[in-house]
């Protein structure tokens, strides 16, 4: 009888778990039997306080309670057949059994899948917060950023910061077509609050309609009005707990370096995803109002924003722009004999355009995705190739039970789903298993590779994602054996017990090559991008890194005393040199135009004020002319040099500029070149060497120091005392020259982090793989095997002869691998102007096929050496 529809729901609302129980109650009504379905669903009822489905190992326990209702007994009849029984229908209890019954063949199967789902799982929710950053932005489509034009050395680059008047001027030129402009300008500083004291590194000056023009959410405040007064802050969540605890901010002050004084008036909501703006505190722009520099057109330092509705009319903006720059900026292009120009960039486009030069935003790679993407999917292709294989190989000894079910009359399509039930099975068992390990993993994840993935399950996306790759996975993984093993003939597999794999040996030996030549390729793209990394850290730069501490000239306590701090650090006994600068090598360069005397066309070049010192500290030689005197008193106003490179480009020789007046028009400055210093990398080695032009100047951002290396902590911790006597009410803020240039080449150490730990499970999985096949095999021919023995055969030619197959499967991996690795590895290094030949690297490509030859000999080894050493009488008896 039909069930009780209020027993049907009372049992529907009590079964509360994370997945809604109606899904399985479905399927008991639609297979079971009518007549037992109140008893089975009463069953589960009664199941639910003993099985906690609050969890997922309570969510896997109640689903195994509901395939164990769909044994045979308990199914409807859907088609009547007398040849038909219900006994070859799919009972996870057999077929629990029979994987229990080939546990070797199991565990490399679950292995591969949950190492192989574990990759997915990890890289998946990476790509996903890569993707999704700034998703939460209403207006994403419609904003785009102001980014700068220029060329030197006939290279174009766009740089991605813009002064303070294209805002207004863009504004008033083009009403029509741009609705709505924002300014941005990141900045840091010394925060106090009463006695706590921090230096900031993520503070952000912006317009008033910062909150309406973006869609960054607040938790407290009015996005109309929030900073609308000069003197008020927006913060976030962290900065409140940093500095008031559990108090409420909203009305407290701050004070940032010991000159403004902020009322906070709103607080940053937590952000649903990542944004390329990357700040804490937000601050009024127009407390710089009151600056010329803010005024001017040459300096570029905030990030400008303007709304356009349409792309159409953003391609039409962009070609009206050049007469733009010209009614601003015309008179000083003209003077100093260069232009530069101004294009609208998508705001979407920004994340993933890494190439922008001088950028205040955050960046991501669309390279790296890429990558991760196909090598989660490379990895799970390996696992899924193992299970295949795995399934082709112990197919003769599953041969006489295929038999015997036909001959008692199961139909090709009830073995068909018996044994992707068992591939289901196995699939239920790998996912949970991946996703537990998974949330173990996940912080040291985070940590080896420095990300931030965040694991988000709740989102449907996900569950689709995830819902549907298991199914690919299944389809992929489990069909095809369960084809093969059902079309089994049961006359042939019963008379001979054996069954004769034909064509299905090309697929199990392509799927073998597969699987080594994604393991290769892995190895060889780990150790050349290994040396690419090893090749930028170790290739001399042109100036010696070691040892320099740069120190942030960041307060005006310390500004004020400048020359008698350098002083005080000079007569430190493991200090050898102390300077002040502009900037550090990797570090920002400004750029500008000269012209010099007699010759007729003006130059672009680089640019770093320094004192004299600058050169001593990094070992850059003098090739002609002189260095920088502090003995001059005018050296100040009129000194400058320069680099080879800006000879190379004009084509003269020391003695053509040496003594000569040069004119820097867009800083109305005039210098006379006293010297050449020997080109140095002073950007990173992703660029080419430019002209560069070192002046002495007062504009100095930093303090450089060259210590000798002894007691490096103790000359540290008195540098810190000597900067507290000069600067009690600011803390000093420095790092090391070798660590700023390390900055550079993050994401190509993440990349070779990433290739190294899948490159291993990899060629595990595969050694995995060829191992079980390995073990199939030396069963296969035990009988032959016995025989050679017995004629004589040793022991090595025995291990030969079952290697021998496996090794030239890996031979043909390395053939197709080695081109292919190449071709990337060759993409993969136009993004550095200076880096490894890989024609003096050809032994790497060998020596990645070689590894996988040895560790898969090694792996098979220790398979045959067994096989090898036993006793041949009963191999020979062996059926």
């Amino acid at each position: 009888m039909e069930p009780d529809p209020q027993i049907r729901f009372r049992v529907d609302q009590n079964l509360g778990m994370p997945h809604k129980p109606d899904i399985s109650l479905r399927i008991i009504r639609a297979l079971c039997k009518p007549e037992l379905v109140e008893e089975i669903e009463g069953n589960l009822l009664e199941r639910k306080d003993m099985l906690g489905y609050s969890s997922y190992a309570g969510l896997f326990k109640y689903w195994f309670e509901v395939l164990n209702y769909l044994r045979p007994s308990m199914l409807r009849s859907f088609r009547k057949s007398k040849n038909q029984g219900s006994m070859f229908i799919f009972n996870p209890r057999l077929a629990l059994r029979n994987l229990l019954k080939h546990k070797s063949t199991t565990f490399i199967s679950l292995s591969g899948f949950v190492i192989g789902l574990l990759s997915v799982i990890f890289l998946y929710f990476y790509i996903e917060n890569e993707m999704n950053y700034d998703a939460f932005q209403a207006d994403k489509d419609i904003i785009y950023r102001a980014k700068r034009l220029s060329t030197i050395n006939g290279e174009a680059y766009g740089v991605g910061v813009t002064s303070g008047p294209y805002a207004p001027a863009l504004l008033n030129d083009y009403p029509s077509t741009i609705t709505s402009a924002c300014r941005a300008y990141p900045q840091n500083g010394l925060v106090e609050v009463g006695t706590k004291q921090f230096y900031e590194e993520k503070m952000l000056f912006a317009d008033t309609n910062f909150f309406e023009f973006f869609s960054y959410p607040l938790a407290i405040g009015d996005p109309q009005s929030v900073i609308d007064d000069v003197n008020t802050v927006v913060i976030s969540k962290e900065i409140a707990k940093k500095y008031f605890g559990d108090l409420n901010p909203i009305g407290e002050i701050i004070e940032v370096d010991h000159e403004y004084k902020f009322t906070i008036t709103g607080l940053l909501d937590d952000l649903p995803n990542k944004s390329q703006l990357d700040f804490d505190m937000v601050f009024n722009i127009e407390l710089f109002n009151r600056y010329d520099w803010f005024h001017g057109w040459w300096y570029n330092g905030l990030i400008t924003y303007v709304k356009i509705q349409t792309a159409q009319e953003a391609e039409g903006l962009n070609e009206q722009l050049p007469q733009f720059m010209d009614k601003y900026m015309g008179e000083d292009f003209e003077r100093n004999g260069s232009k530069i120009g101004l294009a609208m960039e998508p705001y979407t486009a920004v994340y993933f355009n890494n190439k922008t030069r001088f950028d205040r935003v955050n960046h991501g790679s669309k390279t790296n995705i890429t990558i991760l993407g196909l090598v989660a999917l490379a990895i799970l292709f390996i696992a899924c190739f193992n299970y295949i294989n795995l399934s082709i190989a112990q197919s003769y000894k599953r041969a006489k039970e295929v038999g015997v079910k036909k001959v008692l009359g199961a139909n090709r399509s009830r073995l068909i789903l018996q044994f992707i039930g068992e591939s289901l099975l196995i699939m239920i068992f790998s996912v949970t298993f991946a996703i537990a390990l998974a949330e173990l993993l996940l912080p040291k994840f985070n940590n080896f590779f420095g990300l931030e993935v965040i694991f988000t399950w709740s989102n449907p996306v996900v569950i689709y994602f995830f819902v549907g790759l298991i199914l690919t996975i299944l389809i992929t993984s489990g069909l095809y054996p369960a084809l093969l093993l059902s079309s089994f003939k049961p006359v042939s597999v019963l008379k001979g017990g054996k069954v004769s794999l034909g064509s299905n040996l090309i697929v199990r030996k392509g799927l073998v090559i597969a699987q080594f030549s994604i393991s290769i390729f892995l190895i060889i793209a780990t150790i050349l991008i290994s040396e690419q990394i090893n090749f930028m850290k170790t290739k001399n730069l042109g100036y010696n890194k070691e040892s320099v501490l740069i120190i942030e000239n960041n307060n005006l306590e310390i500004r004020d005393k400048k020359e008698a701090f350098k002083e005080a650090l000079r007569n430190h006994p493991n200090i050898i040199h102390v300077g002040s600068a502009s900037g550090a090598p990797g570090g920002y360069h400004d750029g500008t135009s000269i012209q010099i005397s007699g010759q007729p066309e003006s130059i672009k070049i680089r640019t770093v004020f320094a004192d004299p010192e600058y050169l001593k500290i990094f070992d850059i030689p003098v090739v002609a002319g002189r260095g920088f005197s502090s003995d001059l008193s005018t050296e100040i106003d009129y000194a400058m040099m320069v680099n080879e490179k800006v000879l190379k480009d004009l084509g003269l020789k020391p003695e053509d500029v040496i003594g000569k007046k040069t004119k820097i028009p867009s800083w109305e400055m005039e210098r006379t070149i006293v010297g050449v210093f020997k080109n140095y990398h002073f950007l990173n080695l992703k660029n080419k060497i430019e002209p560069l032009g070192i002046m002495m100047g007062d504009f100095h951002r930093r303090y450089l120091v060259k210590i000798n290396g002894h007691n490096i902590s103790q000359t540290l911790a008195d540098i810190e005392e000597i900067f507290a006597e000069f600067s009690p009410n600011n803390p000093i803020s420095y790092r090391f020259q070798d660590d700023m240039l390390a900055q550079h080449y993050l994401d190509e150490e993440k990349q070779v982090r990433v290739f190294m730990m899948f490159s291993v499970v990899s060629i595990f999985l595969a050694c995995l793989g060829i191992f079980g096949l390995a073990s199939y095999s030396a069963q296969q021919r035990q009988k032959e095997l016995g025989i050679r023995k017995v004629l004589g055969a040793t022991m090595a030619q025995i291990m030969t002869l079952i290697s021998k197959e496996f090794m030239i499967l890996v031979g043909v991996a390395s053939i197709i691998s080695i081109p292919l690795s190449w071709l990337f590895v060759s993409g993969w290094l136009t993004d550095f102007a200076y880096r490894i030949d890989l024609t003096d690297n050809w032994s790497t490509f060998i020596f990645g096929g070689l590894i996988a030859f040895a560790i898969s000999f090694i792996t098979i080894s220790l398979k045959t050496y067994k096989a090898a050493l036993s006793n041949p009488t009963e191999s020979i008896r062996y059926e």
